[in-house]
């Protein structure tokens, strides 16, 4: 049972009506200078739950807890339901602050232990395969490739790149800062791209229409405007229907920090990377590695192959 917090000094102990705190709460988090991804996430999930009461009234701790309860034991995968919990939890951590409710009804909820199978390691051929799909000889084309490239070369997500402007490239550096506004954390960091990655991105920008002012989209469309993630992902789907291969947005992400561990980086820089608050996400990718490494150590064991060299075929008589 959630721990019971006293009562006294809050501003009131009547039920409350959380369609009116979400909307004051999501105030609040825009002052705060909250990504408007982020705020529309808050209003969705939170929102998902207030419909999922499927009643407008003023609702008690009590009530809400026990519907909260029901809400988080709907069939979903255990990722989606940590990203629900994940949400609520912020929300009502606020109301409890603010004194609007005298506890969090999520409090003492576990998160759900989540399947990695849902982190995609996209074999560096299918990946070759899919880059070569672009027509570099357009703008479209080329834009497509490089922003593909950039995600493999930086594991950055693709709506920080999406959102990039032509100031946050270094081609002499050959780096990428992504900015505070811009990253998920709300924490600016900078990437560092391969010589091969720059040379694409430098033939790029030569066709890239000089008209255009600095406040478009490093990877904008081709009038100029900035893609949604959605269109991206709609995208890369077509170069992979062309290519043969399985592969989203997300997944390249993913083949990234694969690769960057498998190669011998270590987990703090790839977290930093990555762009992770902390260990928690980044260890996903850390166990996949390991078990990348036990598969390879089975294949190339020297003490596998000088087992397999003391079998001998049985004698005949």
């Amino acid at each position: 049972m959630p721990k019971q917090l006293p009562v006294k000094n809050f501003k009131n102990s009547h039920p409350i009506d959380i369609s009116q705190l979400l909307e004051e709460f999501l105030l609040v988090r825009q002052a705060d200078g909250l990504a408007p991804r982020t705020l529309e996430d808050y209003r969705w999930h939170v929102g998902m739950f207030i419909r999922f009461t499927s009643t407008n009234t003023p609702a008690t701790y009590d009530t809400i807890r026990r519907v909260l309860l029901q809400y988080l034991s709907q069939p979903s995968s255990p990722r989606y339901r940590n990203i629900k919990l994940q949400y609520l939890r912020a929300f009502f951590n606020w109301c409890v602050r603010e004194g609007y409710l005298p506890a969090n009804p999520t409090e003492g909820i576990k998160k759900a232990k989540e399947d990695i199978s849902n982190v995609r390691h996209v074999p560096l051929e299918a990946l070759k395969k899919l880059l070569d799909q672009p027509d570099k000889k357009t703008y479209a084309g080329l834009r497509d490739y490089c922003l593909m490239l950039v995600q493999v070369d930086t594991g950055a997500r693709p709506s920080e790149l999406l959102q990039l402007k032509p100031s946050d490239l270094n081609l002499d550096a050959r780096e990428i800062y992504i900015r505070s506004n811009v990253a998920k954390t709300r924490i600016g960091r900078t990437l560092v791209l391969s010589p091969f990655t720059a040379q694409a991105l430098m033939r790029f920008l030569k066709i890239r229409p000089q008209w255009w002012n600095g406040d478009i989209p490093l990877f904008a469309s081709e009038n100029g405007k900035e893609m949604s993630a959605q269109r991206w992902s709609r995208i890369v789907k077509c170069y992979c229907e062309k290519a043969g291969v399985k592969v989203t947005p997300y997944g390249l992400r993913h083949s990234f920090a694969i690769e960057f561990l498998k190669a011998g980086g270590d987990p703090f820089s790839l977290q930093r990377l990555l762009g992770h608050t902390d260990l928690t996400m980044t260890r996903r990718y850390i166990r996949l590695s390991q078990d990348d490494i036990k598969e390879a150590h089975e294949k190339a064991s020297p003490v596998q192959k000088l087992q397999s060299m003391g079998k001998r075929a049985p004698r005949r008589f």
